[in-house]
């Protein structure tokens, strides 16, 4: 798969300054991302791409194979990542008392990193950015990133009855220049 990127109260510099090989895991785990028939084929293969490389989890995806695809060459099984995951990262607020979590986190030092993987409706994208400045309003947070498919009725053009009112590129990139958040979010676009 291919990407584009919107750099919202960032850049790439202030990204690698997080981390020096950020943008690289990130955007190279899209790039190994095959096309796929189902948005949750899509989430199992950001699972797995992902929790390679050391990010912890909120769930496990649901309507997968328990086993990594062949082709990513994931070495790690299910059983280790749940065994050395820590869900907490993932906490959206450690104050609201809230059940709320992030796809996908990871401590960069200090500096906290948490990733949405939004292949469901506009309204659910609203919560991920919500979720993002309520974790940056507590200082927990340096960056958050949501992944989003650039155009879902041209990806899932076998389907556009399923995936009316999806999030996508130019719906997130438009909302967050009208709601004024005041976090750091790097919007990733993914297309073919």
């Amino acid at each position: 798969m291919r990407l584009e990127s919107y750099y919202y109260n960032c850049s790439p510099e202030y990204i690698t300054s997080i981390e020096a090989c950020l943008l690289d895991e990130i955007t190279g785990s899209i790039q190994l991302l095959p096309k796929r028939q189902k948005q949750s084929e899509i989430n199992a293969d950001l699972f797995w791409l992902l929790t390679s490389k050391g990010w912890y989890y909120d769930t496990v995806p649901t309507g997968w194979s328990r086993n990594p695809p062949d082709e990513f060459s994931v070495t790690r099984s299910l059983q280790e990542i749940r065994g050395w995951n820590t869900r907490g990262l993932c906490q959206t607020s450690t104050t609201l008392h809230t059940k709320w979590h992030a796809d996908f986190a990871k401590a960069f030092g200090s500096k906290l990193v948490q990733v949405e993987a939004q292949f469901g409706k506009v309204e659910a994208m609203f919560k991920d950015f919500c979720g993002f400045r309520i974790a940056y309003a507590e200082k927990r947070l340096a960056l958050g990133i949501i992944i989003v498919l650039s155009d879902p009725m041209s990806y899932f053009a076998h389907r556009k009855s399923a995936v009316g009112g999806m999030a996508s590129f130019n719906v997130a990139k438009d909302s967050l220049n009208v709601i004024g958040l005041d976090c750091p979010i790097w919007l990733v676009g993914v297309k073919e």
